[in-house]
């Protein structure tokens, strides 16, 4: 297992090779367009130099920007995933808008980059990906300009309805966990564009007024339109995290869910129980409600493999009863390997899918360690005992673990009560920091507290007792 540095120091090595191959793209397609498509037959007989200067330009425009959006933004904290999604969909859209802009500047889909960033990344990020955009196609477009003559006023226009548009995608759609809110918000934000971009374009008094109308209401619809069909595309090519995936991965209907609802019905409503808690201890720490509850749903798929053997699924018979303690244990901490197996077999995304391993950390599977002791004469290993899996590297991961074992002992409790609960949970958190189960996580005491303090405001609720009423009521 790699350390959190040697992981950050992988990200950061991505991070750097990616800025660099955004630059490289974006010098070259600009380069294309001037001097082999854009009619620019003057730039042909400047001198070398001059190209050395524009591409130097961009360089120093590019790189400038994402030392910031690396230094200021934590960029290099994000998954390579994440990282590589931002930097394409900035390439994309500023080729789209560049090579738009030779039937007419208007119709270039200005802000499309922050409608499809708002849903894969936080408000920041979309924020920043969309206003790296416009400065790069504004600098190009206001070379053409400056070479060709031509005026700079509708540059300016776009510049601002891409910053404008763009700012307001992404704080509107950030988080949003709805397609359909998705939708009806982007077709607002693109009807606003056609209101600014025509107003302005009539205070510079630019062009014919109809056919910049026209040209306005396909760069409205452009910007709609691929907003819609691009972000669930990247989301599945990269396998990005977004609240609306979330939705849909824990929709009863989807496929491993569907399953395990089938064929370990115990199971399934023991991690609707799970989910219920981690969801509102994510929330009380400032984690991804929809994160955890995600985790929770897929954390123990792998008791597919061997269903009865889980208590939650039994009726009358254990075959625990009739098995050796070490073949039980066997069985019960593959559930945790069989889990990340499931997961990648139905693509879940690894935010989740790890979660599935780390668990159950390396904790000691303590019923049939006990009853090896009392099987056998001599000294029992209690590493054949415990789980091989991994310890939690996210704070997600350590919520659910905990969240894990509070239910299940918790529903083991004869008469339950809130000070039970408390001294339950406390044993819970301490047995697992003794044995190192956080050390790779940058989970905190303070945190390790709310989410003990949650479970337990939580657990009157989950676990009520219901009135008895007379017969025949």
């Amino acid at each position: 297992m790699t350390s959190r540095g040697e992981d950050l120091q992988k990200s950061l090595f991505h991070a750097v090779l990616m800025f660099i191959g955004l630059s490289v793209w974006i010098i070259a397609v600009t380069l294309i367009r001037f001097i082999f498509i854009d009619g620019m037959s003057s730039m042909l007989n400047l001198p070398f130099f001059s190209y050395v200067a524009i591409s130097m330009g961009f360089v120093f425009l590019i790189n400038g920007l994402l030392l910031y959006m690396y230094s200021a933004l934590k960029f290099y904290k994000r998954k390579t995933k994440e990282q590589l999604s931002i930097i394409c969909i900035i390439a994309l859209t500023y080729t789209l808008c560049l090579y738009s802009a030779l039937i007419s500047i208007y119709i270039m889909p200005v802000f499309l980059c922050a409608l499809i960033t708002a849903q894969l990344g936080q408000k920041s990020q979309a924020l920043f990906a969309n206003f790296l955009t416009i400065i790069f196609i504004t600098y190009a477009l206001l070379i053409v300009s400056l070479v060709t003559g031509t005026s700079l006023l509708p540059v300016l226009v776009m510049m601002v309805t891409g910053l404008v548009c763009g700012g307001l995608a992404s704080l509107l759609l950030s988080g949003d966990a709805s397609r359909l809110m998705f939708m009806i918000k982007s077709f607002l934000i693109s009807l606003f564009a056609v209101g600014i971009m025509a107003v302005l374009s009539r205070i510079v008094a630019s062009g014919n007024l109809l056919d910049e109308l026209l040209y306005m209401g396909i760069s409205a619809f452009a910007n709609f339109a691929l907003g819609l069909i691009l972000s669930p595309i990247i989301e599945r090519i990269f396998n990005l995290i977004t609240n609306v995936r979330l939705m849909e991965l824990t929709n009863h209907n989807s496929p491993l869910i569907s399953k395990l609802l089938r064929e370990a019905p115990g199971t399934f409503n023991h991690s609707l129980a799970v989910a219920s808690f981690a969801q509102m201890c994510a929330t009380s720490i400032g984690e991804n409600p929809y994160l955890a509850r995600a985790c929770a749903y897929y954390h123990d798929v792998g008791k597919l493999a061997n269903p009865l053997y889980f208590k939650e699924n039994q009726a009358d018979y254990n075959p625990h009863d009739d098995t050796l303690p070490e073949v039980s244990a066997e069985i019960l901490r593959s559930h945790t390997v069989e889990g990340l197996k499931l997961c990648k077999q139905y693509h879940i995304p690894e935010e989740i899918s790890h979660v599935t391993i780390q668990h159950h950390g390396t904790m000691l599977i303590p019923v049939f360690y006990y009853k090896a002791q009392k099987l056998t004469d001599g000294s029992v290993d209690p590493d054949a005992y415990c789980y091989h899996g991994e310890i939690p590297t996210s704070k997600l991961a350590a919520l659910v673990m905990i969240c894990d074992s509070s239910e299940a002992a918790i529903r083991a409790m004869d008469q339950p009560d809130g000070d039970k609960v408390d001294k339950l949970l406390r044993k819970l958190i301490n047995d697992r920091l003794e044995h190192g189960q956080f050390d790779n996580c940058e989970i905190t005491m303070r945190e390790l507290n709310t989410i003990r303090e949650t479970i337990i405001s939580a657990y009157g609720g989950l676990f009520h007792k219901r009135l008895k009423y007379p017969e025949g009521k």
